[in-house]
């Protein structure tokens, strides 16, 4: 936990640059389109490919991670990886090939509402990218490698080249041209698989993976346990899709106005949540091998580690979101009005954001235990009553609906896997989790009164963002330090580090 410890800030570093140079992307998207036609079939196509296969290689990650820790020599292992890798790619083909096809001939279902222009371009950008997200698997693949020897840094500065690229032709170029943009995307996911496979090789020569045909129980074992990953990440798209689809029929931009929500929340995803996630799931994986109670009883501990960061973000959001949704996106043809709305969408995503943290750790719990069954019904019930939610909702409330019943269905979908999981005798301690989200609910709390009473104005928003920003820290950074210098008068500190 230490080294995860250490390794967290870099790792948190390269992120911010990651996530500054997407919102740059955005940002000049967004003043070159506004909520536009033309970025609505981008981001619906980047829904279709890119979000799907980044669920797909993240399971195999999951996967790969506890064969890495099993009780084998690392030739065999390496042996049977291949072949599952191998099979995977294979698969991936033959979907993507479908998926395409799909979307061709199904154009009155997938986007109704596009002309034959828009059409077209959404068809085009489709294959490119579904083109690229091959190469991703192997990438993925070298992701959970790394991970699992201690490389957290390495696959967070290669992640950085699949968005370097795009921004550099946008900033560059006179005139934007969304093919163009999607083909230098495709172009460096191709170039940060190769440089994976290099870096490889230069630490190890038993890190070279190669194309194997082979099928024996173990590969089928790896398959098994796939599928219902695999399941549940096409069953959660399909919600994903459907509140695309109710958010094209509300009107134009407002896929534009989903996305770029998702965009700003899924900040706080990918800069905490899923990078504290991933580089703690192959020390999950060790402890419940080692010892199953042990290990289970540490979840409670990483989970409110990982929620301290997550809602005290969230509270700064509440307090300072608008004023940054409005630096980020208001300018061109973006309007201010499309900033309320996206704001609030994101107050209402962002609220449940702690929910999404324990139910993913409880899903690795899983995952841990060789079990992926359970985590795919938990998938399949929540994303039933989504989608049962979104449209009962879309006639009670509106448009806001789109992100109301995925809110609605992450709390649910929490709730449902705990209870799995006391069933099954896996009992992550509740009280833990339940006095970390409260004390830290109160800082946060504490935080956002602390802004609105100093109540700092500005006509210079980037000047207001600053001082604001700035006195939500000292407020949380002397609160913290007050709470750990508590916690280790009294010898609990130690516990998160073991």
């Amino acid at each position: 936990m230490r080294k995860v410890t250490f390794s967290f800030p870099f790792v948190i570093a390269v992120s911010l640059i990651i996530q500054g140079l997407g919102l740059t992307r955005s940002l000049v998207l967004a003043k070159d389109f506004g909520a536009d036609s033309t970025l609505d079939a981008f981001y619906l196509a980047n829904v279709f490919t890119v979000s799907i296969f980044n669920v797909v290689g993240s399971s195999i990650t999951t996967i790969v991670i506890p064969e890495l820790n099993c009780e084998d020599s690392f030739d065999n292992k390496r042996k049977y990886i291949e072949g599952y890798l191998t099979i995977v790619r294979s698969i991936s083909l033959i979907v993507s090939v479908i998926l395409f096809l799909g979307l061709l001939f199904f154009r009155s279902t997938v986007a109704p509402n596009f002309s034959d222009k828009y059409f077209w371009l959404f068809i085009v950008v489709t294959g490119v990218l579904l083109i690229s997200q091959q190469f991703r698997f192997q990438a993925s693949f070298s992701v959970s490698l790394l991970q699992n020897d201690g490389h957290y840094i390495i696959p967070r500065v290669l992640d950085v080249l699949p968005v370097f690229l795009p921004v550099v032709y946008l900033l560059f170029s006179p005139r934007t041209n969304i093919i163009y943009l999607a083909s230098i995307t495709a172009i460096a996911y191709v170039l940060e698989t190769i440089i994976f496979n290099f870096i490889q090789k230069r630490i190890s020569d038993e890190y070279i993976f190669k194309i194997r045909i082979n099928y024996n129980e173990n590969v089928k074992k790896m398959l098994i346990n796939t599928i219902p990953i695999l399941c549940s990440s096409m069953i959660f798209q399909l919600q994903i899709l459907l509140s695309n689809y109710f958010a094209g029929n509300f009107g134009r931009g407002y896929i534009t106005l989903l996305s770029n929500t998702n965009q700003v929340m899924g900040i706080f995803q990918a800069l905490f949540i899923m990078n504290l996630i991933n580089m703690v799931y192959p020390l999950v994986v060790r402890n419940i091998k080692k010892n199953k109670i042990s290990g289970i009883k540490k979840i409670g501990q990483y989970v409110t580690a990982t929620n301290v960061i997550v809602i005290l973000l969230i509270w700064g959001y509440i307090a300072i979101g608008k004023d940054l949704i409005s630096l980020i996106f208001v300018r061109g043809a973006f309007t201010e009005q499309n900033a309320v709305v996206v704001y609030r969408f994101g107050i209402i995503l962002g609220i449940v954001l702690p929910f999404d943290v324990l139910r993913d750790y409880c899903y690795r719990t899983y995952y841990a235990l060789n079990n992926t069954k359970k985590p795919m019904l938990n998938s399949i019930t929540t994303v039933i009553v989504n989608i049962i939610m979104l449209m009962l909702l879309a006639k009670m409330i509106g448009v806001y609906s789109i992100v109301v019943a995925p809110a609605f269905g992450t709390v649910f979908s929490t709730i449902s896997i705990v209870i799995r999981l006391w069933k099954d005798n896996l009992k992550i301690n509740l009280r833990v989790l339940l006095v970390g989200f409260t004390v830290t609910n109160l800082i946060g709390m504490c935080m956002f009164m602390f802004i609105k009473y100093i109540d700092y104005s500005s006509t210079i928003l980037v000047m207001r963002l600053v001082v604001n920003v700035f006195i939500g820290c000292v407020v949380a950074i002397v609160l913290l330090t007050s709470l750990f210098l508590l916690m280790k008068k009294k010898g609990l500190i130690d516990e998160f580090f073991k």
